[in-house]
Order: structure tokens, then C-alpha cells, then sequence
């Protein structure tokens, strides 16, 4: 009803302007002619109207508001979620993101109860779904997992860590997972020849780890390369000693279902924000700088580190899940077979890659 008012007020416009054109003194037009001279106006007002600026702008579509986790501030998870934060892929998909740190295993709670959109840790996810809960990995952030031990200067083996305090992330999680690993194939029994230590994020153990109040600790980049820098002991690498996948986005099932086209923005914007990564190192560089506090030198070697870990289309390693996955069977004693396939959940994805991610 509006634009028909409109249009009737454009056409008053255009006929008082050319009234005196079409007047029958000024052209000796017949009345006939006049009438459809006039009509013709009309129709034209109607036109450059229909073309014009004059249009009501369409209404602003709200931002969907998303939260999404991340149980550490490293290398692995956060420059992505920043970058697409600080170059605005979020906003152009309508997406209101607050990225908020919930200690692993809060942050699996989190998808369950509906207070997270999206989570992080999605090997400790794994162990969650292996008890019974509905969550998915829907992409996948780092192809491979970026962890390494590291000790006190004066240890130099796995073996001279007996009878020692280690820190670790959350029982069942990636982090744990991995270290009872490198400790069982360096001859040591987790919980009998050392203490295992539930420490919190990266931050915290390579704070407890500088301290002196641990004798080793799990670090990821850029903490563990300025571990390294600073004259800890690298005693192990995890790529040494298992193969499984690295960081991915989580989430709840129902979710999935009932929210697709905000999970394939989201989606989307992560691709984008990885490749500005790739083809920006400087300014990455300078970003991991401002936060994460890190010298020059050790951002540089954080940001090559990050070339390598970043998964190129965010497919997920389906035998990386499956021996995350067999882990977690063994350590909660589950007979019934569980395969990678029924956690990993890429058909959103795969629209996403078949729509291309650059288009908008």
C-alpha cells in the first residue's frame, strides 16, 4: 500500500512538470492524443520510479548471536576465531560471535546444556560422545594435534620424571590422553610412577611450569616454543608417538538439524578467516604478538607452526577420530563397536565447499 501512495505522488510529480507540454493550446493536440500522451507520462514516472532510490530499503536482517568455546587460548584454535572476528567475516555472514574460554570439559557441558553454540575441544568431545552424548564434529580447524612435553632443564628422559608432579588438561581429554600415552611407551605408569595434574589451559601450565612447582608440563604453540627458547627440555613430541586429528568445531546434534544455515555461515567465515591466515603472514604474525604477548622471533616460528597445523578445507581425518575414539572405549570400558563415522557429521560442510567460499 505504501509503494502504490508512492507511485501515485511520483506520477503527480512528472504530470505537474509536463502538464504544460501535453496542454492542448501549447501543441494543438487533439483530446484523444493528449489522453495518451499523458498515460505514456505516467507509465514512464511509474518506471523510473520502480528503478529508482526511491524504494524502501529492505529491512536489516538481526545478527544471529553464537557463542562458541574454546578450553585454551593456543595456536591451534584461537587466531582462527580472532581473525574472523578482527576482518569481519563474522559480521558479513549476520553472525554475533562471542568467543568465551571455558576450561576443558565446562565447555563440552556447555554444548549440552545449550549454553554454546560451537566448542573447540573436540577431542574431549569425543570422549563425551563415546558416553552416550549427542555431539558432532562438523569440521575440522587443525589436521593434526600440536602438543609436546616439556620439562624442568635438569631432565633430560621420560625416565628421570619418576615420582614427579606433570601437568595435564582434563581427565579423558586430548591432553591427558596423550601424555598417559608418551609416558606408558617411555616406561612409566600414569598415576603410579608420576603425578598426573588436572592444570587447566596452556597459559596455566607454562605458568606453573616457570614457577618450578611442576617438574614438566604438556604445552602447545606459542607457549611451548618460548618454553623451548627460554631452556626447557622438549622430551617428546605427540606426532612421534600418535597420529590423531587436531582441533575441530563441535556441535550438539539437535543443533545441527534445527540451525543449518547459521552453522554453514559459521562455517563459512572459519574457512575465510584460515585462508587470510594463509595468504597474510605479517599481519598474523603481528596479531599473535598483541595476543598472546609473545616476542617477534617467537610469533614468527608460531605462525610457520600454524601454516602447518591449519587443515586446508576442513575435512576431518577420519583415522585420526578413530584411534581418539578407540582410546576413549578403552579408558570407559565400552564393548559396543564405535566408528569415527558416526561422530563426524560434514554434510553442512560439504554444501558449504560445493557453494564456494569466497563467493560472498
Amino acid at each position: 500500500m505504501v509503494q502504490v501512495v508512492q507511485i501515485v505522488q511520483a506520477v503527480q510529480k512528472v504530470q505537474s512538470v509536463t502538464r504544460f507540454k501535453v496542454s492542448r493550446s501549447s501543441f494543438n493536440v487533439p483530446g484523444p492524443r493528449r489522453f495518451m500522451m499523458q498515460l505514456a507520462y505516467i507509465l514512464l514516472a511509474a518506471v523510473i520510479f520502480a528503478f529508482s532510490d526511491a524504494r524502501p530499503a529492505p529491512a536489516q536482517v538481526p545478527a544471529d548471536k553464537v557463542v562458541v568455546s574454546y578450553p585454551s587460548k593456543s595456536i591451534t584454535n584461537f587466531p582462527i576465531l580472532e581473525t574472523a572476528k578482527q576482518k569481519g567475516f563474522f559480521q558479513k555472514e549476520s553472525l554475533n560471535v562471542s568467543a568465551v574460554y571455558m576450561r576443558g570439559g565446562i565447555d563440552i557441558k556447555a554444548l549440552l546444556t545449550g549454553d554454546a553454540d560451537f566448542g573447540t575441544g573436540s577431542t574431549t568431545a569425543v570422549t563425551a560422545f563415546v558416553a552416550g552424548a549427542p555431539l558432532r564434529v562438523i569440521m575440522s580447524l587443525n589436521a593434526y594435534v600440536d602438543q609436546g612435553l616439556y620439562a624442568q632443564p635438569k631432565y633430560r628422559s621420560l625416565v628421570q620424571l619418576k615420582g614427579q608432579p606433570i601437568g595435564s588438561l582434563n581427565p579423558g581429554g586430548l591432553v591427558d590422553t596423550l601424555l598417559r600415552r608418551i609416558l606408558i611407551q617411555g616406561g612409566l605408569q600414569p598415576d603410579k610412577d608420576v603425578v598426573v595434574l588436572n592444570m587447566g589451559g596452556t597459559p596455566e601450565r607454562y605458568a606453573a611450569l616457570k614457577s618450578g612447582s611442576i617438574a614438566a608440563s604438556m604445552l602447545s604453540a606459542p607457549h611451548s616454543l618460548r618454553a623451548e627458547k627460554e631452556g626447557f627440555t622438549k622430551l617428546a613430541a605427540t606426532r612421534d608417538y600418535v597420529n590423531v586429528s587436531g582441533t575441530g568445531l563441535v556441535a550438539h546434534a539437535d543443533q545441527i538439524k534445527k540451525r543449518p544455515a547459521m552453522m554453514k555461515r559459521f562455517m563459512r567465515a572459519s574457512l575465510r578467516a584460515m585462508n587470510y591466515i594463509r595468504e597474510n603472514r605479517t599481519e598474523t604474525t603481528q596479531m599473535i604478538v598483541r595476543e598472546f604477548g609473545m616476542d617477534q622471533e617467537v610469533a614468527t616460528l608460531a605462525y610457520k607452526q600454524l601454516l602447518e597445523l591449519l587443515s586446508t578445507d576442513g575435512k576431518n581425518r577420519v583415522d585420526g577420530y578413530q584411534l581418539l575414539i578407540d582410546f576413549a572405549r578403552a579408558a570407559q570400558k565400552v564393548d559396543k563397536p564405535i566408528t569415527a563415522a558416526q561422530f563426524i557429521d560434514e554434510a553442512l560442510l560439504d554444501e558449504v565447499l560445493r557453494e564456494g567460499v569466497i563467493q560472498r
